[in-house]
């Protein structure tokens, strides 16, 4: 289970004031400017481990000043080089400070935590400390690749799972988390001296350096302060709400993370949260320039090969739209069949035949259900025919895999499947024929008349 932490943990930088309203929730500490050190040796009861540590993110934010915010040409900005494992870990720090003493917290045991990772991420990690990171990249969930350069939405979006500390940072310079101007104030005023130019290697070209305290100095939306105000209240929200389950975390995450949020759901395949995936199925319509981020709705292809169906999407669609919500029925199924289209007529070779057909075969399931149910004015919405669609697009292989994996278990399935063979007549002449005032089809019990031999 998880515990308060029973030991309060120095700041390993110094103590620093805590700017209000940082979270969705209250904190359940706070700093005074009489609590902090400048230098690391400024108190002799602070041990020697710590002191080590003190020491070593000092001397990386020593790097961090002299390297400054940002670097221009005449043309453009240029990347920094990528950052080093001592910078993550003074980082981490930093993040593991902010969580646990002005945060409020929890504290996860290891094998709790690994689970809620597996649970919202599909990642499965080591339950004791023998792996120390994990990236995760948010653009290829699948890439394991480490990527040392702070995310810039572009070329770098992703973040750390960080053990033994049991917790989840993107990288940050320490600028962008501490008031290093507070704390360090011998750093501050060497940075004065620090050169405003660099050469760059890569480049060959000599680089304008903007420093950290360049920022510092603004007082616009753009300041350092602003800018780590933000990061601090990015980092205790995501974790409250996914790890704590604080939905009140949700509407600010919602309005200043939202591509983090979308890729929880479309490229996660987290669909726990009833609030997040009512958010990112409402706004989510089919569309024939990016099928593929309406189909996310409904599955994943996993990173061993395995296909996930989201069960919670059709549950939430089931309630979203009943029968009786005519305009909005009527654009859900148009999405579908939309998409339907699309995975039976595109190659995918991403994902095998059964696979496919198991998409299939979920979509059309649920979009039948509004064939045999009726509006408030007793119509029913039969016209868009899902069943008898699939029936007429499914080669005679295809027809075998529905056959040999029992219709993927879905309840009435067959049944619908069998009664859909008018629909089939009816979506084939829609298709060649078309229908229309010279060609109009057969009735139903025409039809099967004619199919039988038999009057109806």
């Amino acid at each position: 289970m998880k515990n308060w932490k029973t030991s309060y943990t120095p700041h390993i930088l110094g103590v620093f004031l805590l700017w209000n309203m940082l979270s969705c929730g209250p904190s359940t500490s706070r700093h005074t400017a009489e609590n902090r050190r400048d230098t690391a040796t400024a108190s002799a009861d602070v041990d020697a481990p710590l002191q080590a540590k003190i020491l070593a993110s000092k001397k990386v934010l020593e790097k961090q000043l002299r390297e400054g915010a940002n670097r221009f040409n005449e043309v453009s900005e240029v990347p920094k080089a990528a950052f080093g494992m001592e910078e993550l870990h003074a980082t981490v720090v930093e993040v593991k400070d902010l969580l646990w003493n002005d945060g409020g917290y929890l504290e996860w045991e290891n094998d709790k935590f690994a689970r809620k990772i597996h649970d919202i991420f599909g990642i499965v990690i080591p339950t004791d400390s023998s792996e120390l990171y994990r990236y995760v990249n948010l653009f290829e969930p699948c890439d394991t690749t480490s990527i040392y350069h702070r995310n810039n939405g572009i070329d770098y979006n992703g973040f750390f799972i960080v053990k033994p500390e049991n917790l989840i940072t993107d990288f940050y310079y320490l600028p962008e988390l501490i008031d290093y101007q507070l704390l360090y104030s011998d750093l501050s005023e060497k940075e004065k001296g620090f050169s405003k130019t660099s050469y760059h290697q890569e480049y060959h070209t000599t680089v304008e350096i903007e420093k950290w305290m360049e920022l510092a100095a603004r007082n616009d939306e753009y300041s350092l302060e602003s800018q780590r105000k933000f990061n601090r209240r990015l980092i205790l929200n995501r974790h409250r709400f996914l790890f704590e389950n604080d939905d009140s975390c949700l509407n600010w995450l919602l309005e200043h993370d939202p591509f983090f949020l979308e890729r929880l759901v479309k490229k996660f395949g987290w669909t726990a949260n009833g609030k997040l995936l009512h958010w990112a199925v409402t706004q989510t319509r089919f569309n024939p320039s990016n099928p593929d981020d309406f189909g996310s709705l409904f599955w994943k292809k996993n990173c061993d090969g395995s296909l996930k169906i989201h069960a919670n999407t059709f549950k939430l669609l089931q309630t979203l739209y009943a029968p009786s919500a005519a305009s909005e029925v009527h654009f859900l199924l148009e999405d579908l069949q939309g998409y339907m289209e699309y995975i039976v007529y595109t190659p995918h070779p991403a994902i095998m035949d059964k696979q496919r057909v198991e998409i299939l075969a979920h979509v059309v399931y649920f979009a039948e259900q509004y064939k045999y149910k009726r509006l408030d004015n007793g119509q029913r919405w039969s016209h868009h025919r899902m069943m008898g669609r699939l029936r007429f697009m499914l080669d005679e292989k295809e027809r075998k895999i529905l056959e040999d994996n029992h219709y993927f278990g879905l309840p009435n399935f067959r049944e619908w499947w069998d009664a859909a063979d008018y629909d089939e007549y009816y979506i084939d002449g829609e298709y060649n024929g078309p229908w229309g005032r010279d060609n109009e089809p057969l009735t139903e019990p025409e039809w099967r008349e004619k199919v039988t031999g038999k009057q109806l």
